[in-house]
C-alpha cells in the first residue's frame, strides 16, 4: 500500500512493517509510559512521536523491561497505519554462561566447539581459569589437567584453545602451573600428566608457554609402595620421563631452548634421576633392559653438558650414591651394569667402571674400578653394604658378581686367613683361661679373695685377661649394635648373628668383675653363664671353612628359627596344662599342724606353694619319656587328671616333637641347597669383620689393588683410580673392536720409547701399567651390541 500524508508532514507506514527496533526506540524514549497504571499512554505516543526524531536508545539485555508491549492504533477515521521507523541498533549478544561442572564436560569430551564464547565470558565478567569457582575443590585440578586425563587417540583439540585462551586473560604460566593441592597427588602439574600421558605434541606446548620443568610431585600417590605410596618417580618430570621410558622426551627436556631440565637437580629426598632409576628396578630382563640403557643415555648426557659434575657420586639424602642405592635394595641388574659399566666413546669414557687391559682370543684381562666398592673405611661402602645389609635378599647372588667374588678372595689371601687363624688361636686361649679361673676359683669366706701364693698370681692373671677380653668384646660390638646398626629379630633368625651373643658374653664377664669386686658371692651364677656363652660363641670361627661353616650355619638356623617357635608353643601348652593338673591336687596342711602316724603329706600326695614350679619340671620329663606318675594317685578326680595327662603327653611329646624334628629336617634340606651361598656371605661378613677391626693406617697398606692410570678426564688430564684386575674368559664373545689399553697381551719390562714412560706387565700378577693408555681398536667397522653373559675367572673361586 501506498503511504497517505499526516499531519505535521510524517510517513505513516503500513501495519506490520514496523521492526523491533523501533519498538526498543520507542521503549527508550517513553520511558515509563507504559507501565501499567498509567491512564492513556497512547495519547502520550501520539503527540510526541510524530513530533520528536526517534534515537536509537541504550542497550539492555534481553527479558529485563518493564514495558508492555502492544500495537499503536491510528484513532482516526483513516485506514490504518504503521509508522515506518528507521531501524537502530543490533540487539546485544548472548553471553554464554560456564561454570565448573559445565566446563570439566567440554573439555572431557573433547569438544573445541562447546568452549565457544568461554573467552568472552572470562573478559566480560574479568574471571580467570585459575579461579576457584573453576577447580576441582577436592584436588585444586583445573580444566587443563582434566584435558589432558581424557585423551581420544592421544588427543585433546580443547587442550591448545584453553591455553590461547589463559594466554589472551594474562595468566598463561600461572593456568599451565597450577598444581593439585590434596594430599595424594599434590605438586602433579600439567607437565607430569602431559608426560606420563606420553603425548610429546602436548609436552612441547607446555614447555613452550613457559612450564616449570622442575615441578615436584610429593603427593602420597607418588611415595615409595613401602611407604603406602603406589609410584615413586623422583618427583620431577625429567625423572618421570625416564622411570616411564620415553628417551624422546628426555631428549626434549634436556635440549629445548625454551627452559632446560637441569640433569643434577634433586628432589625432597635428595634423589636425582639415576637414584629414581635405581628404586623402580624390579631384577625382570625387561625392565633390567631399558633402565641400563636410560641409565646410560642420562649419565653421558650429564658428562657432556656439566662435564666438572660427576652425576653417578652424587649422594642423596640418606648419604648414598646410586650405585648404594642398587646394594641396598637388591637391584641386581642394574647394580651388576654399574659397576661392569664399560664405555667405548673416547668423549665420555672416563665414565666406565671396566676397562680391558688386554685381550688374546676368548681371554682377556679386566680393571674394575673400585671406588665406592671398597673404601677402607674412609667413606661408606658398597661391600659393607652388601654384607651388613640383612634386608637385601639377593645379597648372595650380588656378592658372586665380579669382580666383588675375586676382590673378596684377594682379601682373604692377602689378610684375612692369617688374621682369621691367630683370632682362633687367641680366643680359645682366652677361652681355656677363662676355664682354668672358673674352675679353680676359692670357695670360701667372701669375695674378693687375696692373693697370696703364685696359684693365687696366676689366677689373678687369669682374672685380668678374662676381663680385658670382657672389655674388648663390648667396646667393639657396641659400635655395631647401637652406634651403627642393630641387627634386629629378622637378622638373627636370617643370620644367627654373633654380635648379639658376644655383646651378651661381655655384659656377663663385666657384671660378674662388678659383683666379684663388690663382694657378692652370687657372682658365681653369673660368671658359669659367661662361660656358657663364650665357649657356644666359637661357633663364630666356624665361618672360615667350608664344611664346618655350613654345619654352623644349619645350627643357628635351627636354633633361631625352628628351636625358638617350638618352645613358644611348648611353653604355652606346658604352663595351661600344669595349671589345671595342680589344681586337682589336694592342698597340703598349713605349716604347724599336727599330723597323726606317718606325718604330715608332702608332694606328690598333695599341692603347696613350691608345687607349680616342680610340677614343670615333672611335665618336661613327661614328655621327654622319663617322667612319673605318682601323683595320679592324690588328685582328687583321677580320671579327669588321667585324661589331661594323655592328652598333654599326645599334643607335646607325640606333635609337637615330631613337628619340630620335621622342621629341622627341612631347614636342613634348604640350607643344604643354598649351602654355598650363605657361607659366601658368612665368609664375607668374617672378611669385613677383620677388615674393620684394623686401624685406618692397617687398612690402607691391606688395601687390594693398586693405582692405575686407565685414561684421560674430561680436563684431559690423567685418570688415576684405584684398580683390580679380573682375568677372565668369554668362549660366546670375542674380542673384537675392543677398546683396550695394552695391545700386546705379554709381560714385558718398563722401558722409555721416545721420551715416553711405557709402563708394560710385570711378572707379578698384581703389576699392572700406570701410564696414559693408547685406546687401540681391533676393528673398525660396526657390529651389534654387545651381549651381557656371565664372565668366568681364570683362577679357581675360593
Amino acid at each position: 500500500p501506498e503511504d497517505q500524508s499526516l499531519e505535521g508532514g510524517q510517513e505513516v507506514v503500513p501495519s506490520g512493517q514496523q521492526g523491533a527496533d523501533s519498538r526498543q526506540n520507542l521503549r527508550s524514549k517513553f520511558q515509563g509510559a507504559f507501565k501499567k497504571g498509567i491512564g492513556n499512554p497512547m495519547d502520550l505516543l501520539e503527540t510526541t512521536i510524530y513530533e520528536s526524531n526517534v534515537v536509537p536508545g541504550p542497550k539492555k539485555a534481553p527479558m529485563d523491561s518493564l514495558f508492555d508491549y502492544g500495537t499503536y492504533r491510528n484513532t482516526s477515521n483513516q485506514k490504518k497505519r504503521r509508522k515506518k521507523l528507521p531501524r537502530g541498533a543490533d540487539p546485544p549478544k548472548v553471553v554464554k554462561i560456564f561454570n565448573r561442572t559445565l566446563l570439566f564436560e567440554c573439555v572431557s569430551r573433547g569438544d573445541p566447539l562447546s568452549l565457544e564464547g568461554l573467552l568472552e565470558f572470562l573478559q566480560t565478567y574479568e574471571k580467570r581459569l585459575t579461579d576457584e569457582e573453576f577447580r576441582e575443590p577436592s584436588t585444586g585440578k583445573t580444566c587443563l589437567p582434566k584435558a589432558l586425563l581424557n585423551l581420544y587417540s592421544g588427543q585433546n583439540e580443547t587442550i591448545p584453545l584453553l591455553v590461547d585462551i589463559a594466554e589472551k586473560t594474562g595468566n598463561l604460566r600461572e593456568f599451565i602451573n597450577t598444581p593439585f593441592r590434596d594430599v595424594y597427588y599434590r605438586g602433579q602439574t600439567a607437565l607430569h600428566i602431559a608426560i606420563e600421558r606420553r603425548c610429546k605434541p602436548y609436552v612441547e606446548l607446555l614447555v613452550e608457554q613457559g612450564a616449570d620443568v622442575h615441578a615436584q610431585a610429593r603427593g602420597r600417590f607418588f611415595q615409595p609402595r613401602d611407604e603406602g605410596g603406589y609410584f615413586y618417580f623422583g618427583e620431577l618430570p625429567l625423572s618421570l620421563a625416564a622411570c616411564t621410558n620415553q628417551p624422546d622426551i628426555v631428549h626434549y627436556l634436556t635440549e629445548n631452548p625454551h627452559k632446560k631440565a637441569d640433569l643434577r637437580r634433586q628432589d625432597s629426598r635428595g634423589n636425582t634421576v639415576l637414584h629414581a632409576l635405581v628404586h623402580i628396578a624390579d631384577n625382570t630382563k625387561d625392565n633390567t633392559r631399558f633402565l641400563t640403557k636410560m641409565y646410560d643415555l642420562l649419565l653421558i648426557k650429564s658428562a657432556k653438558l656439566y662435564p666438572e659434575c660427576s652425576l653417578e657420586t652424587v649422594l642423596n639424602s640418606d648419604g648414598m650414591s646410586p650405585l648404594m642405592m642398587a646394594a641396598k635394595l637388591g637391584k641386581i641388574g642394574v647394580f651388576q651394569h654399574i659397576i661392569r659399566r664399560e664405555i667405548k666413546d673416547e668423549e665420555v669414557r672416563h665414565l666406565s667402571r671396566k676397562f680391558k687391559d688386554w685381550a688374546y682370543g676368548p681371554v682377556y684381562s679386566s680393571l674394575y674400578d673400585l671406588s665406592s666398592l671398597d673404601t677402607c673405611g674412609e667413606e661408606p661402602s658398597v661391600l659393607e653394604i652388601l654384607v651388613y645389609n640383612s634386608r637385601n635378599e639377593n645379597r648372595h647372588e650380588m656378592l658372586a658378581v665380579e669382580p666383588i667374588n675375586e676382590l673378596l678372595r684377594a682379601k682373604w689371601q692377602k689378610f684375612g686367613a692369617v688374621t682369621f687363624y691367630i683370632s682362633v688361636v687367641s680366643y680359645l686361649t682366652t677361652m681355656i683361661i677363662f676355664t682354668l679361673v672358673a674352675y679353680y676359683h676359692p670357695t670360701q669366706d667372701t669375695p674378693p679373695y687375696p692373693y697370696k701364693t703364685s696359684s693365687d698370681y696366676l689366677r689373678m692373671a687369669g682374672e685380668i685377661v678374662t676381663l680385658a677380653s670382657g672389655i674388648f668384646f663390648f667396646l667393639t660390638n657396641i659400635k655395631d649394635l647401637f652406634l651403627k646398626k642393630c641387627p634386629g629379630v629378622k637378622s638373627l633368625f636370617i643370620d644367627g648373628s654373633f654380635q648379639l651373643l658376644y655383646f651378651i658374653y661381655s655384659v656377663l664377664i663385666v657384671v660378674s668383675a662388678a659383683l666379684y669386686l663388690s663382694g657378692i658371692k652370687a657372682y658365681i651364677s653369673v660368671m658359669v653363664f659367661a662361660l656358657v656363652l663364650g665357649w657356644m660363641n666359637t661357633l663364630y670361627f666356624t665361618r672360615g671353612l667350608k664344611l664346618t661353616g655350613t654345619y654352623s650355619i644349619m645350627i643357628q638356623k635351627i636354633l633361631f628359627k625352628d628351636l625358638f617357635r617350638f618352645l613358644l608353643v611348648y611353653v604355652l601348652f606346658m604352663i595351661g596344662y600344669a595349671s589345671a593338673l595342680v589344681s586337682l591336687l589336694t592342698v597340703c596342711p598349713p605349716a604347724g599342724s599336727n599330723c597323726e602316724d606317718e606325718g604330715c603329706p608332702t608332694y606328690p600326695k598333695c599341692r603347696d606353694q613350691d608345687t607349680f614350679s616342680v610340677f614343670l619340671l615333672d611335665l618336661f620329663k613327661l614328655t621327654i619319656g622319663m617322667g612319673e606318675l605318682d601323683m595320679i594317685h592324690s588328685a582328687q578326680y583321677p580320671a579327669v587328671f588321667l585324661i589331661l595327662l594323655v592328652t598333654y603327653i599326645i599334643l607335646t611329646f607325640v606333635l609337637l616333637l615330631n613337628m619340630l624334628i620335621a622342621l629341622m629336617g627341612e631347614t636342613v634340606e634348604q640350607v643344604s641347597k643354598e649351602s654355598k651361598k650363605i657361607w659366601k656371605l658368612q665368609w664375607a661378613t668374617t672378611i669385613l669383620d677383620i677388615e674393620r677391626s684394623f686401624p685406618v693406617c692397617l687398612r690402607k697398606s691391606f688395601r687390594v689393588g693398586e693405582m692405575v692410570t686407565v685414561g684421560k678426564n674430561w680436563d684431559d688430564t690423567p685418570d688415576r683410580r684405584w684398580c683390580f684386575r679380573v682375568d677372565e674368559v668369554n668362549w660366546t664373545h670375542w674380542n673384537q673392536n675392543l677398546a683396550i689399553i695394552n695391545e700386546d697381551p705379554g709381560k714385558n719390562e718398563t722401558h722409555q720409547v721416545d721420551g715416553l714412560h711405557l709402563s708394560m706387565r710385570g711378572l707379578r700378577r698384581d703389576r699392572w701399567s700406570t701410564v696414559v693408555p693408547r685406546v687401540v681398536e681391533l676393528n673398525r667397522g660396526p657390529r651389534s651390541r654387545d651381549l651381557v653373559v656371565e664372565m668366568e675367572p681364570l683362577t679357581p673361586r675360593h
